[in-house]
Protein backbone atom coordinates (compact mmCIF):
# COMPACT_ATOMS: atom_id res chain seq x y z
CA UNK A 1 0.00 0.00 0.00
CA UNK A 2 1.38 3.38 -1.03
CA UNK A 3 2.21 5.90 1.69
CA UNK A 4 0.61 9.28 0.99
CA UNK A 5 1.68 12.63 2.41
CA UNK A 6 1.16 16.34 1.75
CA UNK A 7 4.13 17.23 -0.43
CA UNK A 8 3.60 20.89 -1.28
CA UNK A 9 1.12 23.70 -1.85
CA UNK A 10 0.97 25.55 -5.16
CA UNK A 11 0.26 29.29 -4.94
CA UNK A 12 -0.41 31.35 -8.07
CA UNK A 13 1.31 34.75 -8.18
CA UNK A 14 2.02 37.43 -10.75
CA UNK A 15 5.72 37.75 -9.95
CA UNK A 16 7.61 35.11 -7.94
CA UNK A 17 10.34 37.56 -6.88
CA UNK A 18 7.87 40.15 -5.61
CA UNK A 19 5.88 37.51 -3.69
CA UNK A 20 9.05 35.97 -2.26
CA UNK A 21 10.21 39.43 -1.17
CA UNK A 22 6.90 40.09 0.61
CA UNK A 23 7.15 36.91 2.66
CA UNK A 24 10.92 37.23 3.11
CA UNK A 25 10.52 40.65 4.71
CA UNK A 26 8.26 38.95 7.25
CA UNK A 27 10.69 36.16 8.05
CA UNK A 28 9.56 33.41 5.66
CA UNK A 29 12.35 32.49 3.26
CA UNK A 30 11.73 31.52 -0.36
CA UNK A 31 14.45 30.72 -2.89
CA UNK A 32 14.23 30.63 -6.66
CA UNK A 33 13.39 27.08 -7.74
CA UNK A 34 13.80 27.31 -11.51
CA UNK A 35 11.76 27.03 -14.69
CA UNK A 36 9.44 24.41 -16.16
CA UNK A 37 10.46 24.66 -19.81
CA UNK A 38 7.54 22.50 -20.97
CA UNK A 39 4.93 24.80 -19.44
CA UNK A 40 6.56 28.24 -19.60
CA UNK A 41 6.29 28.65 -15.83
CA UNK A 42 8.78 29.44 -13.07
CA UNK A 43 8.74 29.17 -9.31
CA UNK A 44 10.19 30.05 -5.94
CA UNK A 45 10.14 27.52 -3.10
CA UNK A 46 9.87 27.84 0.66
CA UNK A 47 10.60 24.65 2.64
CA UNK A 48 9.17 23.66 6.02
CA UNK A 49 10.82 20.27 6.29
CA UNK A 50 9.93 18.21 3.23
CA UNK A 51 6.59 19.99 2.98
CA UNK A 52 7.01 23.20 0.97
CA UNK A 53 5.18 26.05 -0.70
CA UNK A 54 5.62 26.72 -4.40
CA UNK A 55 5.04 30.24 -5.66
CA UNK A 56 4.38 29.79 -9.39
CA UNK A 57 4.10 32.29 -12.23
CA UNK A 58 4.57 32.56 -16.00
CA UNK A 59 7.79 33.56 -17.75
CA UNK A 60 6.89 32.53 -21.35
CA UNK A 61 3.29 33.46 -22.14
CA UNK A 62 3.23 31.80 -25.57
CA UNK A 63 4.44 28.47 -24.18
CA UNK A 64 2.15 28.75 -21.16
CA UNK A 65 -0.87 29.00 -23.46
CA UNK A 66 0.13 25.97 -25.53
CA UNK A 67 -1.11 23.05 -23.42
CA UNK A 68 -4.65 21.95 -22.46
CA UNK A 69 -5.95 21.68 -18.90
CA UNK A 70 -6.17 17.88 -19.26
CA UNK A 71 -2.40 17.78 -19.66
CA UNK A 72 -1.49 19.53 -16.40
CA UNK A 73 -4.58 20.86 -14.63
CA UNK A 74 -2.89 22.67 -11.71
CA UNK A 75 -0.34 24.37 -13.98
CA UNK A 76 -3.08 25.31 -16.46
CA UNK A 77 -5.06 26.90 -13.61
CA UNK A 78 -1.95 28.84 -12.56
CA UNK A 79 -1.63 30.19 -16.10
CA UNK A 80 -5.30 31.22 -16.17
CA UNK A 81 -4.91 33.07 -12.87
CA UNK A 82 -1.79 34.78 -14.20
CA UNK A 83 -3.66 36.02 -17.26
CA UNK A 84 -6.54 37.26 -15.09
CA UNK A 85 -4.13 38.86 -12.57
CA UNK A 86 -5.45 36.68 -9.75
CA UNK A 87 -3.14 35.71 -6.88
CA UNK A 88 -4.42 32.87 -4.69
CA UNK A 89 -3.69 29.41 -3.37
CA UNK A 90 -4.16 26.88 -6.16
CA UNK A 91 -4.12 23.29 -4.87
CA UNK A 92 -1.82 20.81 -3.13
CA UNK A 93 0.43 18.02 -4.34
CA UNK A 94 0.25 14.63 -2.65
CA UNK A 95 3.51 12.69 -2.38
CA UNK A 96 3.17 8.95 -2.89
CA UNK A 97 5.69 6.21 -2.23
CA UNK A 98 4.33 4.20 -5.20
CA UNK A 99 2.91 6.35 -7.97
CA UNK A 100 1.97 3.41 -10.18
CA UNK A 101 -0.10 1.81 -7.40
CA UNK A 102 -1.76 5.12 -6.53
CA UNK A 103 -2.55 5.80 -10.17
CA UNK A 104 -4.03 2.32 -10.66
CA UNK A 105 -6.18 2.63 -7.50
CA UNK A 106 -7.67 5.96 -8.59
CA UNK A 107 -8.32 4.77 -12.15
CA UNK A 108 -10.08 1.68 -10.78
CA UNK A 109 -12.23 3.96 -8.60
CA UNK A 110 -13.31 5.91 -11.70
CA UNK A 111 -11.16 8.99 -11.05
CA UNK A 112 -10.09 10.68 -14.30
CA UNK A 113 -6.35 10.45 -13.61
CA UNK A 114 -4.07 11.41 -16.48
CA UNK A 115 -1.00 9.50 -17.57
CA UNK A 116 2.04 9.31 -15.33
CA UNK A 117 4.72 11.58 -16.77
CA UNK A 118 8.23 12.72 -15.94
CA UNK A 119 8.27 16.31 -14.69
CA UNK A 120 11.37 18.43 -15.21
CA UNK A 121 12.77 21.82 -14.28
CA UNK A 122 16.17 23.44 -14.30
CA UNK A 123 17.15 24.96 -10.96
CA UNK A 124 19.01 28.24 -10.62
CA UNK A 125 22.37 26.40 -10.86
CA UNK A 126 21.31 24.69 -14.10
CA UNK A 127 20.78 21.30 -12.45
CA UNK A 128 18.01 19.15 -13.90
CA UNK A 129 15.39 18.18 -11.29
CA UNK A 130 13.02 15.34 -12.25
CA UNK A 131 10.04 13.60 -10.68
CA UNK A 132 7.08 11.38 -11.63
CA UNK A 133 3.69 13.09 -11.68
CA UNK A 134 0.09 12.76 -12.73
CA UNK A 135 -2.81 15.19 -12.70
CA UNK A 136 -6.55 14.64 -12.41
CA UNK A 137 -8.73 16.27 -15.07
CA UNK A 138 -11.96 18.01 -14.18
CA UNK A 139 -12.95 19.50 -10.82
CA UNK A 140 -15.02 18.63 -7.76
CA UNK A 141 -17.98 20.94 -8.44
CA UNK A 142 -15.47 23.58 -9.51
CA UNK A 143 -12.80 22.88 -6.88
CA UNK A 144 -9.45 21.80 -8.35
CA UNK A 145 -8.24 18.30 -7.58
CA UNK A 146 -4.85 17.69 -6.01
CA UNK A 147 -2.12 16.15 -8.13
CA UNK A 148 0.20 13.28 -7.23
CA UNK A 149 3.98 13.20 -7.28
CA UNK A 150 6.84 10.81 -6.51
CA UNK A 151 10.41 12.00 -6.05
CA UNK A 152 13.53 9.96 -6.65
CA UNK A 153 14.97 8.21 -3.59
CA UNK A 154 13.72 7.98 -0.03
CA UNK A 155 12.28 10.88 1.97
CA UNK A 156 15.24 10.72 4.33
CA UNK A 157 17.81 10.96 1.52
CA UNK A 158 15.94 13.79 -0.18
CA UNK A 159 15.54 15.74 3.07
CA UNK A 160 19.27 15.52 3.78
CA UNK A 161 20.10 16.63 0.24
CA UNK A 162 17.81 19.65 0.55
CA UNK A 163 19.43 20.56 3.88
CA UNK A 164 22.87 20.27 2.31
CA UNK A 165 21.75 22.61 -0.48
CA UNK A 166 20.51 25.13 2.09
CA UNK A 167 16.89 24.84 0.95
CA UNK A 168 15.56 23.29 4.15
CA UNK A 169 16.58 25.87 6.71
CA UNK A 170 15.43 27.76 9.78
CA UNK A 171 13.13 30.67 8.97
CA UNK A 172 13.68 33.92 10.87
CA UNK A 173 9.94 33.86 11.69
CA UNK A 174 10.25 30.58 13.60
CA UNK A 175 10.33 26.82 13.33
CA UNK A 176 7.42 26.91 10.90
CA UNK A 177 5.26 23.97 9.84
CA UNK A 178 2.24 24.09 7.53
CA UNK A 179 -0.32 22.19 9.59
CA UNK A 180 -3.65 22.79 7.84
CA UNK A 181 -5.20 23.92 4.57
CA UNK A 182 -8.65 25.47 4.89
CA UNK A 183 -11.03 25.06 1.96
CA UNK A 184 -14.26 26.98 1.46
CA UNK A 185 -16.60 24.90 -0.71
CA UNK A 186 -20.36 24.79 -1.44
CA UNK A 187 -20.78 21.24 -0.10
CA UNK A 188 -18.19 20.38 2.57
CA UNK A 189 -19.60 16.88 3.17
CA UNK A 190 -19.39 15.87 -0.49
CA UNK A 191 -16.01 17.48 -1.13
CA UNK A 192 -14.42 16.01 1.99
CA UNK A 193 -15.74 12.62 0.91
CA UNK A 194 -14.01 12.86 -2.47
CA UNK A 195 -10.71 13.95 -0.87
CA UNK A 196 -11.05 11.18 1.68
CA UNK A 197 -11.33 8.68 -1.18
CA UNK A 198 -8.26 10.16 -2.88
CA UNK A 199 -6.23 9.97 0.34
CA UNK A 200 -7.67 6.71 1.69
CA UNK A 201 -8.76 8.46 4.87
CA UNK A 202 -12.36 8.89 6.02
CA UNK A 203 -13.42 12.48 6.79
CA UNK A 204 -14.19 13.50 10.36
CA UNK A 205 -17.05 15.81 11.33
CA UNK A 206 -16.00 19.06 13.03
CA UNK A 207 -17.95 21.97 14.52
CA UNK A 208 -17.56 23.96 11.31
CA UNK A 209 -17.40 21.25 8.62
CA UNK A 210 -15.20 18.23 7.96
CA UNK A 211 -11.51 17.39 8.06
CA UNK A 212 -9.35 14.80 6.32
CA UNK A 213 -6.03 13.78 7.87
CA UNK A 214 -2.86 13.57 5.79
CA UNK A 215 -0.36 12.00 8.19
CA UNK A 216 0.04 14.65 10.95
CA UNK A 217 -1.63 17.43 8.93
CA UNK A 218 -5.24 18.19 8.13
CA UNK A 219 -7.36 19.43 5.27
CA UNK A 220 -10.33 21.44 6.60
CA UNK A 221 -13.51 21.76 4.52
CA UNK A 222 -15.98 24.50 5.47
CA UNK A 223 -18.99 26.16 3.87
CA UNK A 224 -18.05 29.06 1.61
CA UNK A 225 -18.36 30.57 -1.83
CA UNK A 226 -14.68 30.74 -2.84
CA UNK A 227 -14.43 27.07 -3.86
CA UNK A 228 -10.69 27.16 -3.20
CA UNK A 229 -8.11 26.90 -0.46
CA UNK A 230 -8.56 30.17 1.39
CA UNK A 231 -5.91 29.85 4.12
CA UNK A 232 -2.85 27.92 5.29
CA UNK A 233 -2.44 27.49 9.05
CA UNK A 234 1.09 27.32 10.46
CA UNK A 235 2.49 26.01 13.72
CA UNK A 236 5.80 27.10 15.27
CA UNK A 237 5.77 30.86 14.70
CA UNK A 238 8.03 33.06 16.80
CA UNK A 239 6.99 36.33 18.40
CA UNK A 240 7.24 38.15 15.05
CA UNK A 241 4.23 36.32 13.59
CA UNK A 242 2.53 34.49 16.46
CA UNK A 243 -1.27 34.99 16.46
CA UNK A 244 -1.05 36.99 13.23
CA UNK A 245 -2.36 36.50 9.68
CA UNK A 246 -0.37 37.55 6.62
CA UNK A 247 -2.43 38.58 3.61
CA UNK A 248 -0.98 38.91 0.10
CA UNK A 249 -3.86 39.58 -2.30
CA UNK A 250 -6.11 36.48 -1.84
CA UNK A 251 -3.33 34.46 -0.16
CA UNK A 252 -3.61 34.04 3.63
CA UNK A 253 -1.13 32.54 6.07
CA UNK A 254 -2.32 32.25 9.70
CA UNK A 255 0.16 31.61 12.53
CA UNK A 256 -0.42 30.07 15.96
Amino acid sequence: MAVLNWDHTMINVQDVDRAAQFFGERGIVFARGGRHEKWGTENALGYFGLNYIELISVYDEARAKSFPRAGASAVYDAVQDYEQKVQRTNTIAIRTSDIEATHARLKEAGINAGDIEVGKRLDEQGRLITWSIFFIDGTIDGLPYPFFIQWQGSDETREQKLKDQGLIMSHPAGDLLVRQAVFHVPDPYKTAGVWGQLLENNPEKTDSGYKVHVEDRQLIFEQGLENHIIQLNFDGAGDQLKQQTLVFDQIKFAFK
